[in-house]
């Protein structure tokens, strides 16, 4: 196959051969989609003919998810155009996938997961990418969208407690299914706007049984699956349900989920509230760690991960003005040395009575 000068031109082109540099390192491997930061870094190194396969990645036409909600998933990776592509070919599958569940139809749940994988793997290769996963805004496929990012989020703090990958990407793949008991809840409890009565309550929480019965159908997964849709409600303290379990009687992986499952629920647009910013989030996982809810080790290393890797983003504040984090604060992760646009800075460990209401 013959070579092509290195352009902009080629965004969205699959690399043919592997790239190194000078000094014999891999720059780029074999199949990779290039995107805007890749011809960068191929220019930066001085390599100015590429091969590349025939034809652009041509994505399937989807016509199953709003046009606006694609819109924004593109704007949210623009940097990372496989990330883009992969996270809505996902969403769209996945979203059939469930629907034909949902219908009563057959499916094939090792679909589901062959269609999620090469998603999980970019992200755990390239952490950069899960920022732009609670920027998206509207309620357009909550549940699917849910799904895919407590997947994501499952599989990074997985990775942050140094679990082998084998091991995240399960983890990842039971966060993914951790709600499939929902399909069996009527959409007027699920999509009601006001508070639950008792019996709606009750009738919600049975979804968890649900996705363990439709889970365990399926006996070629792993069983770690099932127990996590089961026990994601579960708490340290034994105030979780459907058991009341504790501590060690909650598997690692089911911790692990229900952190990822109560962070993104809180960042996200829902039928009957708002979304609130990371940082509020963060906050509430906080607070469950020292309220006997969750477990330090999970929720800690989370919270210092996604609070680090703001330092540059620009935030707005309770006061109005908007500035950006430049400096992470050890003592208290949630408050943070900002520096506002007019120059100053405001130290939140400090001026008790200002927070930060949006990343934006």
């Amino acid at each position: 196959m013959g070579l092509v000068s290195t352009s902009y031109e080629l965004i969205g082109r699959i690399l043919y051969t592997d790239i190194y540099n000078e000094r014999g390192t891999l720059l780029l491997g074999a199949g990779k989609m290039l995107t805007a930061k890749d011809i960068d870094s191929l220019l930066t190194n001085r390599i100015f003919e590429i091969a590349v396969k025939g034809t652009a990645y041509e994505m399937k036409p989807i016509d199953n998810i709003a046009p606006e909600l694609l819109h924004q998933i593109d704007e949210a990776w623009n940097y990372d155009l496989e990330m883009a592509v992969i996270y809505k070919e996902t969403l769209s599958g996945i979203k059939d996938l469930l629907g034909k569940i949902q219908e009563g139809e057959q499916a094939n749940i090792q679909e589901i997961l062959t269609r999620f994988f090469p998603l999980i793997k970019h992200a755990l290769e390239h952490r950069h990418v899960f920022h732009p996963l609670h920027t998206l805004k509207g309620k357009d496929e909550y549940t699917y969208r849910h799904s895919i990012n407590v997947g994501l989020l499952s599989a990074l703090i997985a990775r942050l407690l140094g679990l082998p990958d084998e091991a995240c990407i399960e983890v990842g793949e039971a966060g993914l299914f951790h709600d499939i008991g929902k399909l069996e809840i009527p959409d007027e409890i699920l999509n009601k706007p006001a508070t639950l009565n008792n019996e709606e309550r009750e009738m919600m929480r049975k979804h968890t049984q649900y996705g363990y019965a439709l889970l365990r159908k399926f006996p070629n997964l792993p069983k770690s699956l099932a127990d996590v849709a089961l026990l994601h409600h579960e708490r340290l303290n034994g105030t979780g349900y459907p058991f009341g379990l504790r501590h060690e009687n909650i598997p690692l992986s089911v911790q692990i989920v229900s952190v990822a499952d109560k962070f993104d629920a809180l960042v996200s647009d829902r039928v009957y509230r708002e979304k609130v910013s990371p940082f509020d989030a963060a906050a509430v996982l906080w607070n469950a760690q020292f309220t006997g809810l969750m477990n330090p080790a999970v929720v800690t290393p989370f919270v210092t991960y996604m609070i680090e890797s703001y330092i540059g983003s620009k935030v707005r504040l309770s006061n109005g003005q908007e500035g950006v984090i430049v400096r992470y604060n050890h003592q208290e992760p949630l408050r943070p040395l900002i520096q506002t646009d007019k120059g100053s800075f405001t130290k939140l460990d400090v001026e008790r009575d200002v927070q930060i209401v949006e990343v934006l």
